[in-house]
């Protein structure tokens, strides 16, 4: 059988006993059904391990389990790459937080823009999104999720990076290959435009505060698509798709 991975606070780990609290617990006992004895995984969020161990105890709330071994979680990327996306229609940014998640993105900020035309934005439902992605590729830290930002507060984020590159549908040259071909840093941001794209002012503002504009080809991509093609191309520039 599958082992399954759970989250918890780093103060849920006692003396080698984990307690399984709120969704988790219920994840454990009403969707999985799972009994005493049985195997799981615990991930604290903080340290970057994998606590293998069994179930002692379920009881009305809570579940417990005594840890066996602790091992390194392998998922953790070397160079920490977040997602700047314009909130996108509909469902989209479900998709876009799950494929984000799976590529190895650490943190996901929306924000409002000119052409942005979508008002929902569902924080909780994105985090749910986020904790099933985590486990589908077995990550011990779970990505942040933040928003929603007006424009010109991300602007303010960008000094935080050592490279900040913008997908930008009029620019011919400049590619993610080259902005990235001597990367040596620690922090990468990408910046992603909603269905109309970026205005022009936008884009000039962007690169006021550091930002480099890249193509993506020829062929103008839907937004979701873009978002999960560079960061699929930054993780593999950036060594991520070898082991």
């Amino acid at each position: 059988m599958d082992i399954k991975r759970f989250y918890v606070n780093a103060d849920d780990i006692t003396d080698n006993v984990v307690t399984i609290l709120g969704d988790e617990f219920w994840h454990l006992t009403k969707v999985l059904r799972y009994k005493t004895g049985y195997q799981i995984i615990v991930c604290n969020n903080q340290d970057g391990k994998d606590y293998l161990c069994k179930i002692t105890l379920i009881d009305k709330d809570y579940a417990q389990a005594i840890v066996q071994d602790i091992v390194d979680n392998e998922c953790k990327t070397k160079v920490n790459v977040t997602l700047f996306q314009a909130l996108p229609k509909g469902d989209k940014a479900d998709l876009i937080v799950q494929k984000a998640v799976e590529l190895g993105v650490q943190d996901i900020y929306f924000f409002n823009s000119s052409f942005v035309s979508e008002a929902k934005f569902n924080l909780d439902r994105l985090n749910k999104i986020n904790v099933e992605a985590c486990k589908q590729c077995g990550r011990s830290r779970k990505s942040n999720i933040y928003g929603l930002f007006d424009f010109k507060e991300i602007l303010d984020l960008f000094h935080n990076f050592d490279k900040v590159i913008i997908c930008y549908e009029n620019e011919k040259i400049n590619s993610i290959k080259k902005e990235l071909c001597d990367f040596n840093g620690e922090s990468i941001a990408i910046i992603i435009g909603s269905e109309g794209g970026f205005s022009d002012n936008e884009v000039s503002l962007c690169k006021n505060y550091g930002a480099k504009s890249v193509t993506l080809g020829n062929r103008i991509m839907r937004c979701e698509t873009a978002s999960i093609v560079t960061c699929g191309i930054v993780m593999y520039e950036l060594g991520e798709m070898n082991r």
